[in-house]
């Protein structure tokens, strides 16, 4: 990226975001004003308003008539109307807090394992609802597609990791029913609003140690095997094959080391949050299900380059 693509870059990130979060695009939605009405609705401070003002008008995020700011359509959708499909307010949250981080990288060198002072002001509620952001949602009918087409009998489904509830609530649409089974904190967030879905369960507890008991067709990793150890992606896909009905399949969907086009810098991502995450290849994914017992396994490249599904079956 040319050095002035990346100052842009990282200004609007930082700029817009934190202008999300202070309320700046909610309230020009609600009322669309000076900067010296917005400023003083707000208690901010008029010179530095006005300013902010006119750079989310250069950025695109903002409109400008007769000294009047308002949201543009597109800033509405992706960042005040968080019922819509293009919401991205949550993930933005979520990527301005992973600056902090991203930051600690000289000492995760150092001492090979996360800064946790870093980890100040993570929220799991925008981590959760940032996960179910539109890029998932674009890719969820294509998943469900090839899981039903490797396992076209399947009336049950366990979504490992599956608070955010994207992939649960496209299995749940296909008649599947779903065990959403996530860490309580995590379940937390969405648990009441997906437990009155038709079709979906929740349940709480942690997949490196245990699995609720009974039987599934499919048993889904979403975005889940990064943040563990080698030896907790093995114990969790040896688990959900003993859970799994026979000619029942385990999906897992995550990033390819080397053949998902973002999947060393996603490791970074992962040394810095988690102490034994990494982004692992296709041969680790075939050794796990090998190991666990798993045949007939295929990896799938999915429309979004930085997503790939391995499915196997029982």
């Amino acid at each position: 990226m040319d050095i002035r693509e990346l100052q842009r870059a990282v200004e609007e990130t930082i700029f817009v975001g934190m202008a999300h979060r202070a309320g700046v695009f909610s309230e020009l939605h609600r009322k669309p004003d000076s900067a010296d009405g917005l400023a003083l609705r707000m208690g901010f401070d008029p010179r530095v308003t006005w300013v902010l003002a006119e750079a989310l008008v250069e950025m695109g995020y903002c409109a400008s008539s007769d000294g009047v700011y308002s949201v543009t359509e597109d800033a509405y959708a992706r960042l005040v109307d968080a019922d819509g499909e293009g919401y991205e307010g949550h993930f933005w949250n979520f990527l301005l807090y992973l600056i902090n981080p991203w930051r600690s990288l000289p000492y995760v060198l150092k001492n090979g394992r996360p800064d946790e002072s870093s980890f100040e002001g993570m929220s799991m509620r925008d981590f959760i609802l940032g996960m179910d952001s539109p890029w998932k949602k674009r890719l969820a009918p294509e998943i469900v597609d090839l899981c039903l087409a490797r396992c076209a009998h399947a009336g049950s489904a366990i979504d490992i990791g599956g608070a955010p509830g994207t992939i649960a609530r496209e299995f749940a649409r296909r008649g599947v029913g779903t065990i959403v089974f996530d860490l309580p904190e995590a379940v937390a967030v969405t648990g009441l609003e997906l437990s009155n879905l038709p079709n979906i369960q929740i349940c709480e507890g942690d997949a490196t140690k245990s699995l609720p008991s009974g039987r599934y067709d499919i048993a889904f990793l979403g975005n889940i095997c990064h943040g563990q150890s080698p030896d907790d992606n093995a114990a969790m896909i040896r688990m959900c094959r003993g859970r799994l009905t026979d000619g029942g399949i385990i999906a897992i969907f995550d990033n390819l080391r080397g053949e998902s086009f973002r999947g060393a810098v996603l490791a970074l991502h992962m040394v810095t949050q988690s102490p034994r995450g990494n982004i692992y290849s296709r041969a680790e994914y075939l050794g796990w299900l090998g190991s666990a017992g798993f045949r007939d396994v295929a990896v799938f490249q999915l429309s979004d380059p930085a997503w790939q599904l391995v499915i196997g079956k029982k």
